[in-house]
């Protein structure tokens, strides 16, 4: 699915209803089996009961230049001179950049981390300075 899908009420119901069942004492999802698949049908799920729409991709081991800059949530140009700067390996196929996902989806999270540590050295520092 590559278009969002917009719950309408009856489907944030069945949502509620299959989240309740997912998480019950019974259910059919053997989680410990596969706990990251478990993981994932909680969370959409999750969405959908509480009403939002969700889009769901199926990417390839190697994704475009594109579809790289928007799992990081930036613009294409700044993706490439990120690129072209070393901060993300490629390989040409063609005019063409292709970038392995793993690689992507490393960076963002090292980019999560460096944020989630930003933000606790101000949380210190603000501590520190008795202003919390």
């Amino acid at each position: 699915m590559t278009t969002p899908f917009l719950p309408t009420p009856a489907d944030t119901q069945a949502a509620r209803l299959q989240l309740e069942q997912l998480r019950g004492p019974s259910h059919t999802l053997d989680s410990a089996a596969s706990p990251r698949l478990a993981e994932l049908l909680e969370d959409l799920l999750g969405q959908l009961a509480a009403g939002r729409a969700v889009q769901v991709l199926s990417l390839e081991p190697e994704i475009s230049t594109q579809q790289a800059a928007e799992l990081l949530g930036v613009s294409r140009p700044y993706l490439v001179k990120l690129v072209e700067a070393g901060e993300l390996p490629h390989r040409k196929v063609g005019p063409r950049r292709r970038l392995h996902l793993q690689d992507v989806l490393a960076y963002r999270e090292r980019l999560e981390q460096t944020r989630r540590d930003a933000l606790q050295d101000l949380a210190d520092d603000l501590q520190d300075l008795g202003l919390d």
